[in-house]
């Protein structure tokens, strides 16, 4: 290889490193916003049309559920702790939300302590399941040097058991869910959409 061909490499190595920081956080090694919306929107307008037309495209997707997962006390953490304990719970927290996906699925850090996980195909009340899993799944991490009660909650919406018109309709849905656990039902609960609307 000349060093033309060599520059040439160099500028692909940089130009792939820095599309990846466009969708990907960089804290976590979830997808941001960006990145969410973009895989989501695609997968969306599949499970519409499929939901709508009856019938399938490309790919085979008749439903999305998202669930919507934030991080309870998390304030507190950071003013107890400092802030690269409140930086070891949230990888942590994505290390085990992205080891409790399917490889379809996706996943994302879409603000300070909160998470949107896209689950691909499945029903509400099986994110629901899953939901649950991975909420107990947390609540055995100890992310605080002297307190176990590591906990999470999470609200559940799906496509078919919604009205959503688009992909902010059901993240908006999921948050109102998990607004639902964390406020009124005293944090640490899932809860789906559907039982509030």
């Amino acid at each position: 290889m000349d060093e033309k061909d060599n520059e040439i490499k160099k500028l692909k190595t940089e130009i792939a490193r820095l599309k990846k920081m466009v969708v990907k956080d960089e804290l976590t090694g979830c997808l941001n916003r960006r990145g969410l919306m973009g895989e989501f929107e695609a997968l969306f307008k599949e499970a519409q049309y499929a939901r709508h037309h009856g019938m399938k495209r490309k790919i085979d997707i008749d439903n999305l559920s998202v669930a919507f997962v934030d991080i309870d006390n998390f304030k507190h953490i950071n003013d107890t702790y400092g802030h690269s304990i409140g930086d070891r719970v949230l990888k942590l927290t994505a290390k085990k939300l992205r080891d409790s996906i399917r490889g379809l699925d996706l996943i994302s850090r879409i603000g300070g302590e909160e998470f949107v996980i896209v689950f691909v195909g499945a029903s509400e009340d099986d994110a629901f399941k899953k939901a649950e899993e991975i909420r107990k799944s947390i609540k055995g991490i100890c992310f605080m040097p002297d307190n176990c009660e590591d906990l999470i909650s999470i609200g559940v919406s799906s496509l078919k058991k919604s009205t959503a018109f688009d992909i902010m309709d059901l993240i908006f849905m999921a948050d109102k869910a998990m607004y639902e656990a964390k406020t009124n039902r005293g944090k640490n609960n899932t809860v789906k959409y559907s039982e509030i609307a």
